[in-house]
């Protein structure tokens, strides 16, 4: 049996501990930033496009193409407009759940991807779907000028209708507090959850805790595996399109499509390759900048397929995985600085016992090695 002091000790450890706990969660809330910036509310520097991209497409590989420049959007629009976009983006990525629009059941939101809508303007519940914008660059700065209108500013010729309708009703609310307006005075107004702005801080700082370490970001590992597999089960890749084409090099190397179709893995171990009638492999070797690693001697595998993958970016990495008796090369376009990060991501979550082989600043050089690795995948079949 405790003694009597233990005890006592216990009752007041469980008395204070919830009000520590509430004590440590408002004042996570209360670090929010203020919405518009100013010379001591800026952006960090540790907050960059392409890190933010990085962020969202480890968990996301399957995020649509058209989204890879969603980043630099909110750094646009937020400079121009004295928004802290980097909040914004993490709005973003709390409403949206980081461009997947559905939720951890699988379920769809109110809004679809199609809508542009990046932040559930105009949704009031109730699968009221909320409004529409003609492209990424137009929901990205109404979501920017919906938050200008909570800091208490006017926005003339506003892109969002419910931006148009109801400003005058949100000015005036934030005009009252008598301060500058922070994410933190979101809750319970932009949206009726009371853990709102906890939860774009939890992002905020997951965030942080990743990219403004100082640390180096290629040795990123658990960190950088998505959440939920059922959601994002399979990168983005494509196959070599059906056309042969001679290959010339520089300029008209481009046996390899621009934009990756959206094809599962899985079926695609399962289709024969298409081939390319030339590929023009002791050219493209030799395109002097192209190539920034030696390749190292490798054994031709008699049953062997070419892949390419992407998360964006421009250079490759050639990755070689045993499925079965075969031999698949990927050619993965990484984000320029995250090239291990991505590939661990890749070889984690879709090439599981893969391993980079080589680096290449383009997807042309890569696959050339490729086919001189698997040249039995340019024979037409």
């Amino acid at each position: 049996m405790a003694s009597r002091p233990m005890t006592q000790r216990l009752v007041l450890l469980g008395i204070l501990l919830p009000s520590l706990l509430l004590a440590l969660f408002t004042a996570r809330a209360a670090a929010a930033p203020e919405i518009r910036t100013h010379e001591g509310n800026r952006v960090p520097a540790c907050v960059t496009p392409a890190r933010l991209m990085h962020f969202m497409a480890a968990r996301n590989p399957n995020m649509e193409p058209r989204f890879r420049d969603i980043a630099r959007l909110y750094r646009q629009h937020g400079e121009a407009l004295r928004v802290r976009w980097d909040y914004a983006f993490f709005q973003m990525l709390l409403e949206t759940n980081y461009l997947i629009y559905r939720t951890g059941s699988g379920r769809w939101g109110d809004v679809k991807p199609a809508q542009n809508n990046f932040a559930g303007l105009g949704t009031t519940g109730g699968g009221v779907p909320g409004d529409s914008f003609p492209d990424v660059s137009t929901g990205v700065l109404a979501q920017l000028q919906h938050l200008v209108a909570y800091s208490g500013e006017p926005v003339a010729n506003a892109a969002a209708r419910r931006t148009r309708e109801r400003q005058d009703d949100i000015i005036e609310v934030s005009r009252k507090l008598g301060r500058a307006v922070t994410f933190r005075d979101l809750t319970r107004r932009w949206a009726v959850d009371r853990r709102y702005a906890q939860s774009i801080e939890a992002i905020a700082e997951r965030y942080r805790s990743v990219y403004c370490t100082g640390q180096a970001i290629a040795g990123l590992q658990e960190e950088h595996e998505p959440r939920n597999r059922a959601q994002v089960a399979v990168a983005t890749q494509a196959r070599i399109r059906d056309e042969p084409r001679v290959v010339r090099v520089p300029d008209e190397a481009r046996a390899v499509p621009d934009e990756p179709r959206d094809t599962p893995q899985s079926a695609q171990r399962d289709a024969p390759l298409n081939s390319l009638h030339v590929f023009n492999t002791a050219a493209l070797m030799g395109a002097g900048p192209a190539l920034l690693r030696q390749p190292r001697p490798a054994e031709r595998p008699a049953v062997c397929k070419v892949w390419t993958a992407s998360y964006g970016g421009s250079k490759n990495i050639l990755i070689r995985t045993s499925v079965g008796e075969e031999v698949h090369y990927t050619a993965l376009q990484v984000l320029d600085g995250y090239e291990k990060s991505l590939a661990d991501t890749f070889i984690r979550t879709h090439a599981q016992g893969g391993e980079p082989i080589e680096e290449f600043a383009n997807r042309e050089a890569a696959l050339a090695r490729a086919f001189d690795l698997c040249p039995s995948a340019q024979q037409p079949r």
